[in-house]
């Protein structure tokens, strides 16, 4: 796999911002892995009525190279992984293209650029037959109730504060290096058989009896994986293959694909607006590059201090005692 062309700067090891509000640099969308010592791994802060500023994103100038920042703790585990045959999976794709990352920030209330697909929060170790199942949609793993309705809470408020930034800021959904989710194993076309090594136990396709999983995986993206690979009409076959209905766990189960087939809706649902939105920003970035250019070619002629060759962003608003509107 590879990184799209217009998302190889994204920075591979980066934690996401403390808050969708913060100042960072402005140019043009993962679990823990022992990628980053000090990563935070919260998803999102959605700033307050009144903190809220009328630009969401900013652009940054530059990204640290793919493979620039690996610390030696991240070798040695990807090194443990290559001795015990383990391989390193990405539940949002390496691959995703830049357009899909933007929706995806933009329905989970992310600042522009801050989904790293190989931060801690994304990635997780799998045996290479399952891994490369797990990639061609074979299976999927499922949030419990409780934090599906989390996540879909969350997702519906990011994006009606999307539509109105004045709005009533959402509390954030968090998630430490600690703290685990417990999933269920999804089968959708794989039929293979789980061996649960410390205790010598088998269990055959469909899996009825297999536990929750616990597992570290940022919950909204195990649901961005998920929806992606199942259809409402596969919800039903799904739920008689693991219980037998009329049964608590067979309505239960039913409930949680709908739901994750609501969420999913609401990211499709959102792709014209989170379009329309990244335009505007594009525009905005445009024009105040553009401003401060004209500033320079009219200083130079004040001043012959100002050198109108170097580039917009050469100048700060510190740099003169008169800086131009738009900073």
């Amino acid at each position: 796999m590879s990184l799209s062309e217009d998302d190889s700067d994204r920075d591979p090891e980066s934690s996401y911002a403390d808050s969708i509000h913060k100042d960072h640099d402005d140019s043009d969308i993962a679990t823990p892995s022992p990628v980053q010592e000090s990563s935070q791994d919260e998803y999102t802060v959605t700033p307050t009525k009144n903190e809220t500023s009328s630009i969401i994103y900013s652009t940054p100038t530059s990204r640290s190279g793919y493979t620039e920042r690996c610390s030696p703790k991240t070798r040695l585990e990807f090194q443990k992984c290559e001795d015990d045959e383990v391989q390193i999976a990405h539940v949002i794709p390496l691959a995703t293209k830049g357009s899909t990352f933007k929706l995806y920030e933009y329905c989970l209330g992310l600042e522009y650029k801050n989904l790293h697909v190989n931060s801690r929060s994304n990635l997780f170790n799998l045996t290479p037959t399952w891994h490369s199942r797990f990639d061609k949609n074979a299976w999927f793993l499922l949030p419990d109730a409780q934090t599906l309705g989390d996540v879909h809470h969350h997702v519906k408020a990011a994006i009606k504060w999307r539509q109105n930034p004045n709005s009533k800021g959402i509390k954030p959904l968090r998630s430490k290096l600690e703290t685990l989710t417990k999933y269920t194993f999804i089968p959708v076309s794989f039929d293979g058989f789980i061996a649960r090594q410390q205790e010598q136990v088998f269990h055959q396709y469909p899996y009825p009896n297999l536990p929750f999983l616990e597992c570290h995986i940022l919950p909204p993206y195990a649901v961005i994986n998920a929806g992606q690979k199942l259809c409402r009409n596969q919800v039903d076959g799904i739920v008689r293959g693991l219980h037998a209905e009329q049964t608590t766990e067979f309505a239960e189960l039913k409930q949680r694909l709908a739901l994750l087939c609501d969420i999913w809706d609401l990211f499709m649902g959102a792709q014209d607006a989170a379009k329309a939105t990244h335009q505007a920003i594009a525009n905005r970035t445009y024009d105040w590059k553009a401003s401060i250019k004209q500033w320079i070619v009219e200083s130079t002629r004040a001043s012959p201090s100002v050198d109108s060759n170097l580039p917009p962003d050469h100048y700060t608003c510190t740099s003169f005692v008169t800086p131009p509107e738009k900073c």
